[in-house]
């Protein structure tokens, strides 16, 4: 088992919190526009699949080139930005939307100088509702299945070919800025990347919006499974590509939820 069930149990809990309150704040926007003036990219369904594989590329080739020529300032600078917009989408589903970029600009200050990791997991189990619904709209059904087979593929590629994933989650650990839940319980490390929480999530929200309530649950529950899967059979220090058992999960919960 690649970690303790005291350790599987909390990453899997604070990984199902981050997908319900996404889920919600997502709900909320179905039926007002984002705050600040956002629009989401106008990009066509059949186009989303590869505007999302464009740009996890051109940020990851980013990220490399600001830790190359010793831009970690300005690469602080982009995470504080893009990170506080979209922590304070999801808080103005809560609270006046003034109230909540206030709150989200000290919660990334916050997350940045000090590295707690009780303020990391809070704004990470938050932030990803506003990324979601700066995207959601731009896909349907079956373009976000494809997204999901494609990040998958993508995933397993960076991370067990390329190996770039794991040297990209090391750069963004070190500089205190790492997108993604982390658990430390005794000599138990687990972390579960930005991009598996961020896609299952978008996932679950178009089953949410096109199909209904109880597709979107069995959809989540069905990831949380396949991770729980991976947990069990991973070996410990060991990195895995999650979005394959994530997407398998996602459609498994998906389908069976058609039948119930």
């Amino acid at each position: 088992m690649k970690y303790s069930l005291v350790t599987t149990c909390i990453i899997l809990s604070l990984f199902l919190l981050t997908q319900f309150i996404g889920l919600y704040v997502n709900n909320v926007f179905f039926e007002k526009n984002l705050p600040y003036g956002l629009q989401p990219p106008k990009v066509k369904p059949k186009q989303s699949p590869w505007f999302f594989v464009s740009m996890i590329i051109t940020a990851s080739i980013l990220f490399f080139l600001m830790k190359r020529f010793n831009l970690e300032a300005l690469l602080k600078i982009w995470f504080f930005i893009a990170f506080t917009i979209c922590l304070a989408i999801t808080l103005s589903a809560f609270m006046s939307p003034w109230i909540a970029i206030f709150v989200a600009a000290s919660l990334i200050i916050l997350k940045i100088k000090e590295k707690d990791l009780f303020v990391h997991n809070i704004t990470e189990i938050l932030t990803y509702g506003g990324i979601v619904a700066i995207f959601v709209p731009m896909l349907n059904l079956l373009y976000a299945t494809i997204v999901l087979i494609i990040i998958s593929i993508y995933d397993f590629i960076a991370v067990n070919i390329t190996k770039h994933m794991i040297g990209l989650a090391k750069m963004q650990e070190k500089l205190g800025i790492f997108s993604g839940l982390i658990v430390i319980n005794k000599d138990d490390v687990a972390i579960l990347g930005g991009g598996d929480l961020a896609f299952s999530l978008l996932f679950a929200t178009v089953v949410l919006r096109d199909v209904g309530v109880v597709n979107a649950l069995l959809t989540v529950y069905g990831t949380a499974i396949a991770i729980l899967i991976l947990t069990s059979i991973g070996k410990r220090k060991k990195f895995y590509p999650a979005m394959p058992f994530i997407t398998a999960g996602a459609l498994l919960g998906f389908l069976i939820s058609l039948f119930v």
